[in-house]
């Protein structure tokens, strides 16, 4: 996976800030608050390439770290919402508890915000390495 984008800032540890445009995919999928963010981007990509401010850099992200980064954002708290929902329905049922179905839906709902409470703490851990988009060539747009 790669794009191009300009920095606009540099930091002390090594690390860019980068803006880049939103890509046609992107602009379509409208998930960030129904398509009403602008068509740039900001983000902080590892400087594995000497850029400077205003170079325009190729940004890389290793596709299996960004398959692990999508289902850590959004499988894990899917997984969550499933387990909480099938196994509270169940034991509910079982013991012919009324609205099972509804307390269930709730479990399942407070499980998904703990999981993102969770995904949140760590999230330190996940910007160390794998997860950080890298600048790996300075390219003339």
């Amino acid at each position: 996976m790669s794009e191009i984008g300009q920095v606009i800032e540099k930091k002390d540890n090594n690390r860019l800030v980068i803006k880049l445009q939103r890509q046609e995919a992107c602009a379509k999928c409208r998930a960030c608050t129904a398509g009403m963010k602008s068509d740039e981007m900001i983000l902080e990509a590892e400087n594995l390439c000497n850029a400077e401010i205003g170079d325009n850099v190729d940004l890389a992200l290793e596709e299996t770290d960004f398959m692990k980064a999508v289902f850590i954002m959004y499988g894990i708290p899917f997984l969550c919402f499933i387990a909480g929902l099938l196994s509270v329905y169940f034991t509910l049922a079982h013991f012919n508890v009324p609205n099972a179905e509804i307390i269930s839906f709730f479990v399942g709902i407070g499980l998904v915000v703990v999981s993102y409470l969770i995904i949140h703490t760590f999230e330190p851990h996940f910007k160390k390495d794998n997860y950080v988009p890298k600048a790996i060539n300075i390219v003339n747009k």
